[in-house]
Formats: structure tokens, sequence, C-alpha cells
């Protein structure tokens, strides 16, 4: 042993590297648990909700057909005005009648108007009279029934044939063709109306609307 005083033994010191290795450490650690801390503090960041736009509204429109569309005011048809109907031809045959009235012009010529009667014999006259209330049988076996009170204006043919019964006097049996413009003059609308024809009972010939024959009905 020696008396001179030792040196003591070196020191051997942390490393520079490892110290600031070790600083670093520390200050990612330090700075992740403050994130973490922010971020548990301020909650989840709020999510960006997506901007709604009002939906457009979409019609769909079908076809129009030609049928089916719609015409405008210059299309639209106009009321035709209406044609009456002809005016129907009375029928042709044989008809009873009374003559209510008879016309002469130089334009239309004779016109005579007509009211249609139904002259029954046998059971039918019995029946109507009983249905009127009036005596039955009735006598003399005929009956007149008149239910319509339509009036008929038929023209006279330019040659008809005119029959009637005891004229000027004669038996009341007794036939007399006369002519058109005699038999218009004692008949309604004559010039010398007479009572035995003028109420008298005719059969009319028609065909198509003109009297070609007017024969006077016999009643005992």
């Amino acid at each position: 042993m020696t008396d001179q005083p030792q040196e003591p033994e070196p020191h051997h010191g942390v490393p520079v590297f490892v110290f600031v290795a070790a600083l670093l450490v520390v200050a990612i650690v330090t700075g992740s648990v403050v994130w973490a801390v922010r971020v548990r503090t301020a909650g989840p960041a709020p999510v960006s909700q997506p901007v709604l736009l009002p939906p457009t509204s979409t019609v769909s429109v079908a076809p129009t057909s030609p049928a089916s569309a719609v015409p405008t005011a210059s299309a639209a048809p106009t009321a035709a005005t209406p044609t009456p109907p002809p005016l129907p031809t009375p029928a042709s045959g044989v008809f009873p009648a009374i003559i209510t009235h008879m016309s002469w012009s130089a334009k239309s010529g004779y016109r005579i108007v007509a009211d249609y009667v139904q002259v029954l014999t046998g059971e039918a006259a019995a029946d109507a009279a009983t249905a009127h209330g009036d005596e039955s049988p009735p006598p003399n076996d005929y009956y007149i029934l008149n239910e319509s009170a339509k009036l008929r204006t038929l023209a006279l043919a330019k040659t008809p044939s005119i029959t009637v019964l005891g004229w000027e006097g004669a038996d009341s049996t007794a036939k007399q063709l006369l002519s058109a413009g005699q038999f218009f003059d004692v008949m309604p609308g004559g010039a010398n109306t007479q009572e035995p024809w003028s109420t008298a009972y005719y059969h009319l010939t028609v065909k198509s609307g003109t009297i070609t024959r007017i024969e006077q009905i016999y009643f005992p």
C-alpha cells in the first residue's frame, strides 16, 4: 500500500442517445394519453348527415287515344235541327164515316174532313150497346160506335164516284149519282147544306189519302 491518494474510478454515465430516446417515448405516451382524454371528453365526432332534397314527384301520363281525347270548343259538334218526320199517309180501304166539312179551292180542289166510325151489327152491336148503356140488342140490329174524335182531311179525286139516297124526294132506297159540285153544295161547308145528306153516314173508299168513291149507307 502506498500513501498516494487513489484517483476515483471513472463513473460511466448514461449515453446521451438513450436519454433522448427516453424523452421521445415519454412525449409520445404523454401525447397519446392527452389525445385519448380529449376524445373521450368530447364524445364521438358528429357524423355528417347527407342533405336530403325534396323528392321530385313524377306523374306518369298515359297516352291519350284519339277516341278519348277531349274535343276543343271549335271541334265540338253542333246540334243539327231535327227534321220532322213526314206525315203518315192515311190507310187505304173502305171506311164508314160522317163528313163534318167539305171545301174547295182552285189550288187544292175538293177537300173532305171525315170522322171515321164503326157500324156494328149482330152480337157485336148488342155487346157495344150494352157496354154503353143503350138498348140491347139495338133497334134494326145495327149500332154506330164512335170512340175517337180524330178527324182526317182527305182529298177528293177529280172524277170520284158519289152515290146518295133519296135524291130530290125519291125513295130512301133509291140511289143517285152526283157530281162533286152537286155533292159539295148540300154538304157542311157548301152553299145549300141539306140535312138528309149533311148528317148521313157514308162508306169512303180511300186510296193513298184520296177519296175515289163515296156511297151513302142505308139504315132501315
